[in-house]
């Protein structure tokens, strides 16, 4: 599973694969590693402060293959690990998943309920990946960006030939195939926790084909645009994408 967080003490956001999910519903918690900090934290899934409660995580990728769930007898055993070696018993509510060298590390479990946040190098757990960067080129950052813009000829005379939309739950991926042939090719771009979409079709009698657009990441968000502009702008009449992450590959 991937997510952005948002870090409320700083007002920033960073991504993360998710290392063990806490509970469920309202007392759900995340386990997720920190790239400013290095350290390992808890980070609560609703922001119980705000009202209605907002998330702080947001889902990215929903891949949860190679968790595994614990609940009831295991819950009692990590209560009971607490117990018998001096920590301080936080309560897990219903269940907990992840992966298996995370929620078997009940030292590790018990230092991040009580103290939050949990040093990277202080425990063996290695670092978790993306499994389909293979596959995938990411567009983590506004270097990212520049690089695949400076490839595609920053859309110039590229047609969207086809756009594919769908939502599993919290999770919305809007997949878009461009051709570009004249210059790069064609390329397929996945836009992945899509928070807006608009699509604005070429009017009768116009040409299909692209002048120019963005592609700019802020706020570890991506947006994309068919025109230029120098910042995300949501009011923007043309088509655009805002998503939480996007991915790229050459198809042809």
């Amino acid at each position: 599973m991937f997510v952005r967080v948002f870090d409320k003490e700083n007002n920033i956001y960073y991504k993360s694969i998710v290392y063990a999910i806490l509970g469920k519903g309202w007392y759900e918690q995340y386990i997720v590693l920190n790239p400013n900090t290095r350290n390992f934290e808890l980070v609560d899934y609703l922001d119980k402060q705000t009202n209605p409660a907002k998330p702080l995580v947001e889902k990215i990728q929903l891949n949860e293959e190679n968790f595994v769930v614990y609940k009831d007898d295991n819950l009692l055993k990590y209560k009971l690990f607490c117990k018998d070696n001096g920590y301080e018993y936080v309560e897990i509510k219903f269940e907990m998943k992840g992966y298996q060298e995370v929620i078997d590390n009940n030292a590790f479990l018990a230092n991040i309920l009580i103290n939050r946040s949990v040093p990277f190098d202080e425990y063996s757990i290695p670092i978790r990946n993306l499994e389909d960067t293979s596959e995938w080129n990411y567009i983590l950052s506004q270097e990212d960006a520049d690089d695949f813009m400076h490839k595609f000829a920053h859309f110039h005379d590229s047609i969207l030939d086809k756009l594919s939309y769908s939502d599993s739950y919290s999770a919305t991926t809007v997949n878009a195939i461009f051709d570009n042939s004249g210059w790069f090719g064609v390329v397929e771009l996945c836009f992945e926790g899509v928070q807006i979409l608009k699509i604005v079709p070429a009017p009768e009698n116009y040409t299909k084909e692209l002048y120019e657009a963005s592609l700019i990441v802020k706020d570890e968000c991506v947006f994309w645009a068919d025109s230029f502009m120098d910042a995300p702008n949501e009011t923007y009449e043309g088509s655009l994408i805002k998503a939480l992450s996007l991915k790229w590959r050459k198809i042809k």
